[in-house]
């Protein structure tokens, strides 16, 4: 693989990231509305911080998809082959990521320690 290879892999999983980021961030706005609506909760600034740690992480978490693919090319030598399953990576990634984010959310509203 050359550099031009791995630019174009790169841009490949950069030009995903913002249907992940409006996908996750669609799942997170309904379950905050979900939680929201069911009863009474007193919104924080500790809420809004919450929100904004949840969407870095998530971007970390995407972002290994992209290292995946560089430590295959780089340490392995294109052994395993991670680009040929790169579109299968990003849809389970995807799915796991939006449904982990509505859970956590359903979750966070449900106060389960208190049951």
């Amino acid at each position: 693989m050359k550099i031009e290879d791995l630019k174009s892999n790169i841009k490949w999983w950069e030009s995903k990231r913002w249907i992940y980021n409006l996908a996750v961030g669609i799942f997170g706005i309904y379950a905050i509305y979900d939680g929201l609506t069911r009863g009474e909760y007193s919104w924080s600034k500790t809420d809004s911080f919450g929100i904004l740690w949840w969407g870095i992480g998530a971007n970390l978490l995407y972002s290994t998809g992209i290292l995946l693919e560089l430590m295959d090319w780089y340490y392995l030598k294109n052994r395993i082959g991670i680009k040929k399953f790169r579109t299968l990576f990003f849809i389970i990634g995807l799915l796991f990521s939006c449904f982990w984010t509505l859970w956590c959310g359903w979750m966070y509203f449900a106060k389960p320690h208190l049951w």
